[in-house]
């Protein structure tokens, strides 16, 4: 009698277990069907020397075929002209390689877009042909994914509970687990698409090596246990045009934005609400023709006060988002706090200076370094005046050159070309190939500044 009871307890217990399960009996059909909406990506980088292999997972959105990429997924530093060879395949690999368009990096939401580049094939489905709903804490989810080409990209699907939502400042879904590949999507249990899976985020750890506790972060780059919400997602996409992702981007001149802590919030009376000191502004730039100040304390944007958030230091890049969804030639409004005072200040957002994926370089083989143009935030980085900012940077070396050799390192800033001034990006180019195209030359110098101190590096060419 007693193994009865027994057995019935552990049956009972199985019948719970099982009526407990959320998930639908034809989840896999589901995750199928979903996976229809990822394309894994493969592309190539054009480097000096060789060809990097890049890989990644995209998300279908509409009926165009358009494609979001997460902005981590592809080097935002390589100039466009270096990214080739852009391919997507389905999960599983049914054989075909469907060629991609790469159209451009979005400013506001950093994601990349793709397009198909012989018209959106029906092996695919958009996310928008699914519902798209929200979810909260101890929600029920699965996130579908795939393995790498050497397993056929074959679809798999990963179930877990919402272990918080949190807005930091876009709202985030996270869980306990990992649910998918980063950039690929998450679902309720009704199949509806509650976010989309972003970067991993780092597991923090304490590694014991004899007497000694190492502080290490791991994270796991095929998979992440977080997502953008579904309702922040859509509200990105809304906003990208396909044709408009090379246009100008909102820049309004300021540096070093820190976020004021709930102490200092109380003392100066903006309890409940965030702030955010402008730590430098810059010359001739939109700010500073404002009127703004270096250490001015922003309280609100376009009548708007800036929200608290938790942890403290989202409110920077929820400062910077208004920023970025502003266009050229719009006008952002700012109170601040300056000593005892409040003023309110409208200026005039500008196009950005150039970054680092569209500057200009050229890259000397024989001579074994790449140069790149001096860029704004070169010299932020550096302290200069604007009149100061220019000439070259050295962007790649060649490792085993004779440049390497004389101590020529990335980052070096070209001061002068065998004596001569190189105070421009073209002054140094046409020194460089004067060098470069003398096939009698043994050897060449350069002037070179590196952490505030010059240095001359003389390179022996034979």
């Amino acid at each position: 009698m007693r193994f009865l009871f027994s057995n019935l307890g552990l049956l009972q217990i199985g019948m719970l277990c099982a009526l407990s399960d959320p998930f639908p009996a034809n989840l896999s059909e589901m995750a199928v069907a979903r996976s229809k909406a990822i394309v894994a990506l493969e592309f190539v980088v054009e480097r000096e020397l060789d060809r990097q292999q890049g890989n990644a997972y995209g998300l279908v959105v509409d009926d165009m075929g358009t494609i979001v990429v997460l902005e981590s997924r592809i080097p935002t530093w390589v100039p466009v002209q270096k990214l080739k060879n852009f391919v997507g395949f389905t999960l599983p690999h049914d054989d075909e390689e469907y060629p991609l368009e790469y159209l451009g990096n979005d400013y506001a939401s950093g994601w990349h877009i793709l397009g198909f580049k012989d018209g959106f094939p029906d092996v695919f489905r958009p996310i928008s042909d699914f519902d798209s709903n929200t979810v909260s804490i101890g929600d029920p989810v699965f996130g579908v994914g795939g393995v790498g080409k050497d397993m056929g990209f074959d679809p798999f699907v990963l179930t877990g509970r919402v272990a918080m939502t949190k807005r930091m400042p876009d709202r985030q879904i996270i869980l306990r687990d990992d649910i998918a590949n980063p950039g690929a999507p998450i679902f309720n249990v009704a199949g509806d698409f509650v976010a989309w899976a972003g970067d991993p985020l780092g597991l923090k750890r304490i590694m014991t090596v004899g007497r000694d506790a190492l502080n290490i972060s791991m994270t796991n780059p095929e998979e992440s246990s977080v997502g953008l919400s579904s309702d922040d997602f859509f509200d990105y996409l809304l906003r990208i045009d396909r044709d408009g992702l090379d246009g100008p981007r909102a820049w309004i001149g300021v540096t070093g934005m820190q976020p004021i802590d709930p102490e200092v919030a109380k003392y100066l009376g903006i309890e409940k609400q965030s702030g955010i000191v402008l730590s430098e502004i810059l010359d001739d730039s939109p700010s500073s023709e404002a009127g703004l100040e270096n250490n001015d304390i922003v309280i609100s944007v376009d009548d708007e006060p800036l929200p608290q958030f938790r942890p403290d230091f989202s409110v920077t890049p929820y400062f910077q988002k208004l920023i970025r969804l502003k266009q050229p030639g719009e006008v952002l409004s700012m109170e601040i706090i300056r000593g005892d005072e409040r003023k309110t200040f409208r200026l005039v957002v500008e196009a950005g200076p150039k970054n680092v994926r569209e500057a200009d370089y050229r890259f000397y083989e024989k001579l074994g370094f790449t140069v790149r143009e001096f860029l704004l935030t070169d010299g932020i980085r550096r302290r200069l005046p604007k009149e100061d900012m220019n000439g070259a940077i050295v962007n790649f070396v060649r490792r085993s050159s004779a440049v390497e050799t004389a101590g020529l390192r990335n980052g070096d800033w070209i001061k002068q070309v065998e004596g001569q001034p190189a105070d421009t990006f073209s002054a140094v180019l046409q020194l460089l190939d004067k060098v470069d195209g003398d096939e009698e030359k043994a050897e060449f110098v350069l002037l070179v500044e590196r952490n505030n101190e010059t240095s001359f590096i003389r390179a022996q060419l034979k």
